[in-house]
């Protein structure tokens, strides 16, 4: 029977080898990268010293090829320079905690077990090319996440190899010691759990490689799907998940995929800050993160002024928007919408709405209007509408010229009888003359094949009815206003958000677009956000590229613009190239705060709480003119109780920036706003929307009045807001609560009314 002392002389011992190959690695990396570095540069003087600038004659290239010479020289130096400066920056992250993880496995009919040790990279002796460390992404690394002890397997290039699990181990090591140890029979027990998860959070987010669970291992090592929809609870890891599958797809596709070839799509800025360091962590460069609007954006003339995500949110968020412009972005985000969408669409494409004329001069047909049709229609039917529409242009014109000329020599003809000869300035004379007269012809043509995706946008608002269901004819009226409203904001020269994705949608569908066959992965995050159309948008622009979407209908922050539910999104894509997953498990907040938050929600939730214990949420009543002060003291006390994050969460942009006006005296706090999205961590003022996807240590919501949070949109924005606490949860009111709150079991949090 081995002791425990055994066990603990023999870890150290491993451990100390490990760290003795990556101290001499290390060692040899950084004198490599200075050689490297010095050799480039010697290259660079030698090139510049023996060779001209230019060859002094086409048919001497001696001095040509010297610098052909020396520059694929350099780039070699710099090749080497770049990998050993990656591996040197690998081992410095892997000396201080080499690994977390280990695995005793015997394969099937092979008598020897194999100690695997896994950490965040691969580490081999440079003599023998013994394993010392698996990466975390290597096939065999898998079954410590997905197996208990026993029978287990792991797919490789060679196919499915089977055995058994004899050990599993985690290990806390931090700065060169074994902090702590223990063998498992799951994969990362709830202890390893808490203490991993009660740690004050920081301000950006972290790596999960030593405690991803076999539900969200799943996740990230699916490659049988060209589209993963990942449904999960507040909490769940939805997007560390998705960065660290972009992390594993980057290894296993290491020839084919690049950081560039992988794009994450942002809710915000704020967002794609706090994302920012995950893959650097994790030994990656980073991938390509922009927003909806930034990457469709250019999609749009520069002659309009578009609103943002943001802009909508606080015209929305107020509660003074107009009524008929609330129930626009509702209907404009709706499976309905995009139904009249297509609709239009496909009208357009059989022509319906273009009206074709018959090109004549002076008497003589030069083409009909049912060629014009039929050129269009029939010949250039392959092409995208905008092209098919230049194609006949191109046509028309041609068709015209030939006459044209024919006209000119008409006229060059008569002045030629007229005079026995023809200057250069009367044959000048009669090619204006014959553009004059067809001056009108080629009016009609440009009209006739013209493409302008505003005018064609607001065509199907004038005719919504047109193109809706015979079901859907009772809301005629409401067609009408939705149509009259969009088209006066276009006349100023504005486009609303919930206006972006159809004219892109338009766009997309009707002309071509940027190639994107570079992109190979998509990530969307904070997919709940995102309407049907937008997803209409992915499905199109990206088609060659396969998708990870991952959100949470519970979430939506914006109550009239979102996805409705992840059926939707099913049936855009072909499910036969897509799967759905559900995460079940939640890890972010406190069993107490968790219970809390779901009540809000007034639903069944099916999520399961990590059992991790904290305080109640607290419900504090305060006079409106000491709430500044309460709020500057609950932080100061909350400091002192060593947490980090600090979260005051307002509805909206502006009530940030009147709060911010009042406390910045009080306490050290920053703002962060539509003019500033900037998170720097610390304690922070931020609205409702751009807090999803966020975690802090305590958050403290300045206001759960009933004039805050009264609409049914609503409830699920506080619920998003309230999620985004690890350990604390205070909720300010002055004296009538929202009903949302009022409903809920008392027992759930702490009524503090001496505030």
């Amino acid at each position: 029977m081995i002791t425990d002392k055994e066990i603990w002389d023999y870890e150290n011992a491993h451990l100390e080898k490990v760290v003795n190959e990556i101290k001499i690695q290390l060692d040899n990396g950084i004198n490599a990268v200075s050689n490297y570095k010095k050799e480039a540069i010697n290259l660079q003087k030698e090139m510049w010293q023996d060779v001209k600038c230019a060859p002094t004659s086409l048919f001497d290239l001696e001095d040509a090829t010297q610098i052909w010479q020396y520059q694929t020289s350099i780039a070699n130096q710099a090749r080497k320079y770049k990998f050993s400066f990656d591996k040197v920056g690998r081992l410095e992250r892997m000396y201080l905690s080499p690994y977390f993880g280990r695995i005793d496995f015997i394969e099937d009919e092979e008598k020897n077990t194999e100690q695997i040790y896994i950490g965040i990279y691969n580490l081999n002796t440079t003599d023998t090319l013994e394993i010392l460390v698996y990466d975390w992404r290597a096939p065999v690394s898998s079954m410590f996440y997905d197996f208990e002890i026993g029978l287990c397997n792991y797919d490789c290039p060679a196919g499915s190899i089977k055995g058994e699990m004899l050990l599993k181990r985690q290990y806390k090591i931090d700065n060169l010691n074994i902090v702590y140890m223990f063998d498992s029979s799951l994969s990362i027990n709830d202890e390893m759990l808490r203490e991993i998860l009660g740690k004050s959070s920081d301000n950006r987010m972290k790596t999960i490689v030593t405690s991803i669970q076999m539900e969200q291992n799943t996740v990230i090592r699916n490659c049988k799907y060209r589209i993963l929809i990942v449904e999960g609870p507040a909490g769940s890891g939805k997007t560390s998940i998705a960065l660290h599958r972009a992390a594993y797809l980057l290894y296993k596709y290491r020839e084919s995929i690049k950081s560039e070839n992988i794009l994450v799509f942002s809710p915000n800025y704020v967002f794609e800050d706090y994302i920012s360091n995950v893959l650097p962590e994790l030994g990656e460069e980073n991938i390509q993160r922009s927003t909806f609007i930034d990457f469709f954006g250019s999609m749009i003339e520069k002659k309009y002024r578009i609103e943002t995500m943001n802009q909508q949110m606080e015209y929305i968020l107020s509660g003074c928007g107009d009524k008929t412009r609330l129930r626009s972005i509702k209907f404009k985000s709706s499976l309905q919408f995009l139904t009249i969408l297509k609709k239009y669409i496909q009208s357009l494409e059989n022509g319906d709405s273009l009206e074709f004329k018959n090109i004549v001069y002076n008497g003589a047909l030069i083409i009909s209007s049912d060629d014009i049709y039929r050129h269009f229609r029939y010949d250039y039917n392959q092409f995208s509408y905008a092209k098919r529409l230049g194609k006949l242009r191109q046509r028309l014109f041609y068709l015209l010229e030939q006459v044209e000329e024919k006209r000119v020599f008409e006229l060059s003809e008569n002045d030629l009888q007229e005079n026995h000869s023809i200057t250069e300035d009367e044959k000048s004379s009669a090619d204006q003359k014959a553009k004059m007269e067809y001056e009108e012809l080629k009016n009609d043509i440009i009209q006739m094949t013209s493409f302008d995706i505003h005018l064609l946008y607001k065509d199907l608002l004038r005719n919504l009815e047109s193109f809706a269901k015979p079901s859907d004819h009772q809301e005629i009226e409401n067609f009408s206003s939705f149509g009259f409203y969009t088209i006066r904001q276009l006349d100023k020269g504005i486009i609303n958000y919930e206006d972006v994705a159809p004219i892109i949608f338009l766009k997309t569908k009707l002309d071509s677009v940027s190639d994107t066959k570079s992109i190979k992965h998509i990530i969307i995050d904070e997919a709940q956000d995102y309407t049907v159309v937008q997803y209409e948008i992915f499905k199109k622009v990206f088609k060659h590229s396969n998708m990870t979407i991952l959100g949470d209908v519970n979430q939506s922050v914006n109550g009239y613009m979102n996805v409705g539910s992840f059926e939707n999104v099913s049936e855009i894509f072909n499910m036969n190239d897509a799967k759905s997953i559900s995460l079940i498990k939640s890890y972010r907040s406190s069993k107490e705060i968790a219970d809390f938050c779901n009540e809000i929600l007034m639903s069944p939730n099916r999520a399961e709480q990590l059992n991790r214990h904290g305080g109640k949420p607290h419900f504090i009543k305060v006079d409106r003119s000491n709430l500044c002060r309460r709020i500057a003291d609950d932080i100061i006390k909350l400091k002192s109780r060593n947490y980090k994050l600090i979260a005051v969460i307002c509805k909206t942009a502006g009530q940030c920036e009147a709060l911010y006006k009042l406390i910045h005296s009080y306490v050290d706090i920053s703002l962060i706003s539509n003019q500033n999205e900037v998170y720097h961590g610390g304690v922070v003022i931020i609205p409702s929307y751009l807090a999803k996807g966020l975690e802090f240590d305590a958050v403290l919501v300045n206001s759960i009045e009933d004039e805050d949070y009264t609409k049914e949109e609503d409830r699920r924005l506080l619920y998003t807001v309230c999620t985004r606490a690890l350990h604390e949860l205070y909720l300010y009111y002055f004296g009538n609560m929202s009903s949302f709150i009022k409903k809920i079991d008392g027992d759930l949090y702490i009524n503090d009314l001496l505030g």
